[in-house]
């Protein structure tokens, strides 16, 4: 696993090499990352506050890139992401996944896209965000975006933007849990599946960017 912050500006993946990258810290960043063939990125964000922008390229045919992102600002804080991954060769996959958390008065400003150039072909591409709000008050922007030019690929983008509701809460609520509590255990799930996939490489790291965004 390597820390996005120990990496130069721009970050070539070899041809069927996987690498795990991590940003943990608050550091503002941007980076592009070149995935030549059959290379395969699993990017993990845990942030706070700052500047994070990184630019993905497909540049090899059969490269994955899996970006997970879990943001959390708290009262008068502020993040602004720019997410951007691209293909220039075919039979690649890419999907970015942001999962956000604003208290009173915290700003999270998001611009994510995924971009599938002409001749192009057998693209996979998905881009999913959910921001809730925890506080009163607070500033969420989400920009999801698909740029298309071919016609043989499998996309797909959603937005959300709420509170947790008390639907979401009512069967957790209905087993004894205090509003509070339940709201704690959703959130956790919900982070939980951001972060999953690190429980298996590394359980220390999986634990601590749970930690950061719940909080605790």
């Amino acid at each position: 696993m390597h820390s996005l912050h120990s990496l130069p500006p721009t970050i070539q993946i070899p041809a069927h090499e996987s690498w795990i990258l991590l940003d943990s810290e608050n550091n503002d960043t941007e980076q592009i990352i070149i995935l030549a063939e059959g290379a395969r990125l699993d990017l993990y964000s845990a942030r706070t506050s700052g500047k994070f922008q990184i630019q993905i390229i497909h540049q090899g045919a059969h490269s994955i890139s899996q970006i997970r992102c879990g943001f959390h600002v708290s009262d008068g804080g502020k993040i602004e992401a720019i997410l951007r991954s691209s293909f220039e060769a075919s039979h690649a996959t890419s999907e970015i996944h942001i999962f956000s958390l604003a208290d009173s008065l915290g700003e999270v400003l998001l611009d994510s896209a995924i971009e599938i150039k002409e001749g192009t072909k057998q693209i996979v591409g998905r881009l999913q965000e959910r921001h809730i709000f925890l506080g009163s008050s607070g500033k969420i922007r989400g920009i999801p975006a698909l740029i298309v030019h071919s016609d043989d690929i499998k996309a797909s983008h959603a937005l959300a933007i709420d509170r947790i509701s008390d639907e979401e809460l009512f069967y957790l609520r209905s087993r004894g849990f205090n509003r509070a509590d339940a709201t704690g255990l959703l959130l956790d799930g919900a982070i939980s599946t951001i972060f999953e996939w690190l429980e298996g490489v590394d359980e220390k790291v999986y634990i601590a960017c749970k930690k950061r965004i719940l909080g605790i």
